[in-house]
């Protein structure tokens, strides 16, 4: 008898209304995880994750303001982030105007959207 949960095989789950619940389920547990994470470590945590219905949800350490920890992401030069980060599959440049347009996009939707 084997005591803790079984594993899953993961794949996409194809019913559009389970893979949304599934999302919904998914998405409080790795921000509750990430909010755990930044607190016991005292790390900056940010992330972006977009819904199955294409909609943003933005998360980033409360103890810090968002643009001034993206900022410091786009001062790492990019040899450091090259050493430090695995972009091999990122086809993008971030620079601090692409960082400022999204602040500002994600400021807006949010506002718009509340």
């Amino acid at each position: 008898e084997k005591i803790g949960k079984m594993k899953i095989e993961l794949k996409k789950i194809e019913c559009p209304k389970e893979r949304s619940n599934k999302y919904s389920k998914r998405k409080k547990g790795i921000l509750k995880k990430a909010e755990e994470l930044a607190l016991l470590c005292d790390v900056d945590i940010v992330m972006v994750l977009i819904s199955p219905a294409n909609k943003p949800t933005i998360f980033h350490t409360p103890s810090r303001n968002l643009s001034q920890i993206l900022k410091d992401f786009s001062n790492i030069s990019i040899q450091e982030r090259n050493e430090r980060f695995d972009l091999s599959d990122c086809h993008i440049t971030i620079t601090l105007s692409t960082l400022h347009n999204f602040i500002v996009f994600f400021s807006i939707y949010i506002k718009t959207n509340i």
